[in-house]
């Protein structure tokens, strides 16, 4: 995954309790009288090897988690619950929130390359976000001082910079603006902490920091850290929540769930949608056409051919029946759902690749300055579906364009999709001289 990431729960675990691998082993075998062979370890963590059932009930009692965790929670999502952090299950209040946003300082610190949410958290928030009861309060009661130092005007300045950010992720990457949300996010939080100001701007700052802990997990996520980008979207989520922010909240869900299909949990993912459709509030119908094409890739995870099918076909409908001035100004950057990646993605995922590159033809021709990012994972999207094809030189070729704009952005995802595309190549000539080519970039 790069950036150094720790990319098991276990890992994260010693390194945090200062544990070597023979220290774990040492562990069970004390528990239960087995050789404490650090390969075996090793095997866990670096090889996927689950272990035996008794060697996980002496681990979780020594990191006191109890035995019922353990049999519900298939290895290692058991682990999760030692690494919790996040209080998923408080209350959706404005003090939740604030401590919540504060709790993100410093995310981009976190070398977890792992989703670090369980399915039960999960489904909190979830929760959490369409519970009516869970509303913010209203001005009568809620005292709120008026007047105060940040007024309006600075209110539209860091909306303004929130705004500007969405461009600059388009053309250098996530990793970068993460970095750029983050810093904008310590501000508003700050803000928050020691200002004063009416309660129609602190609902605007709530919204801000909501929208910049999207962006800060959406750059995590596209960087290749997964586990700070749910950080921020949590604290993103409560805070759209305390703003009465509905599109700014299922831009959140929306993005959350794009993470869980690309880690191949279709459910989740299906889940954090259906949160995001029962958002409290109206949505406009681009806004649908996105939430139902995400779920054509969610259900393609699944192997639901035809539930797939029948997403696209919502989602077109939705597309249709849109209504430009409805729209958030975020959602600028979607197009009718089948010329999108995703979609396109989920027909590579179900083998169905013949009508990929023609579906992806605006993004094959599309000016490589011009979201730099987005066309070279189409590029990688279009050579694949060529490979499975059997058009080897089209394909390489495709790959060689993608890897050309890649050199300009800093795209953990992007990245591994190409890797991937890499990795089905056969073992020509022409193949060899392409992975030699990309890997001394």
């Amino acid at each position: 995954m790069g950036y150094g990431l720790t990319e098991h729960p276990l890992t994260y675990i010693r390194e945090q309790r200062g544990w070597s691998q023979q220290d774990v082993a040492m562990l069970i075998a004390d528990g239960r009288n087995m050789a404490s062979w650090r390969q075996k370890v090793n095997r866990w963590e670096k090889r996927g090897v689950r272990p035996e059932d008794a060697a996980q009930y002496v681990l979780a009692k020594e990191l006191g988690v109890p035995r019922r965790i353990v049999d519900k929670n298939p290895w290692p999502s058991w682990l999760l619950f030692v690494l919790m952090e996040e209080r998923t299950a408080d209350p959706w209040t404005a003090d939740t929130a604030a401590q919540a946003l504060a709790g993100t300082l410093g995310a981009l610190d976190d070398r977890r390359g792992f989703l670090i949410l369980t399915d039960a958290s999960l489904a909190h928030i979830a929760e959490g976000w369409t519970d009516p009861s869970t509303l913010p309060p209203d001005e009568k009661v809620r005292q709120a001082v008026e007047g105060g130092r940040i007024d309006t005007e600075l209110a539209a300045t860091v909306e303004r910079r929130l705004a500007d950010l969405w461009v600059v992720d388009d053309y250098v990457g996530g990793a970068q603006s993460a970095r750029l949300a983050d810093t904008d996010l310590s501000m508003v939080v700050s803000m928050l902490r020691r200002g004063t100001y009416s309660l129609d701007v602190e609902r605007r700052l709530y919204a801000v920091a909501g929208g910049l802990c999207r962006m800060a997990g959406w750059g995590s996520f596209d960087g290749g850290r997964p586990a700070a980008a749910e950080r921020y979207w949590h604290a993103g989520l409560r805070a759209s929540k305390h703003a009465d922010d509905v599109d700014g909240g299922i831009y959140i869900l929306s993005n959350w769930a794009m993470q869980r299909f690309y880690a191949g949990d279709g459910h989740e993912a299906i889940a954090l949608l259906d949160a995001a459709k029962g958002s409290l509030g109206h949505v406009s119908e681009t806004v649908h056409a996105m939430l139902e094409t995400w779920r054509v890739r969610a259900h393609a995870n699944l192997g639901e051919a035809d539930e797939a099918a029948k997403a696209l076909m919502r989602a077109e409908k939705h597309w249709e029946q849109r209504r430009p001035e409805d729209d958030p100004t975020w959602i600028y950057w979607m197009q009718r759902p089948s010329t999108t990646i995703e979609p396109n993605l989920a027909m590579l995922q179900l083998e169905q690749p013949q009508n990929v590159e023609s579906n992806l033809r605006e993004w094959i021709d599309l000016d490589g300055h011009q979201y730099p990012r987005d066309h070279a994972l189409a590029l990688t999207v279009v050579g694949t579906a060529q490979l499975a094809l059997g058009e080897l030189d089209t394909a390489i070729g495709t790959g060689r364009e993608a890897l050309s704009l890649l050199r300009s952005i800093d795209s953990g995802r992007v990245g591994d999709e190409l890797k991937e595309f890499l990795d089905k190549l056969p073992d020509d000539r022409l193949a060899r001289e392409f992975r030699e080519e990309v890997e001394s970039n």
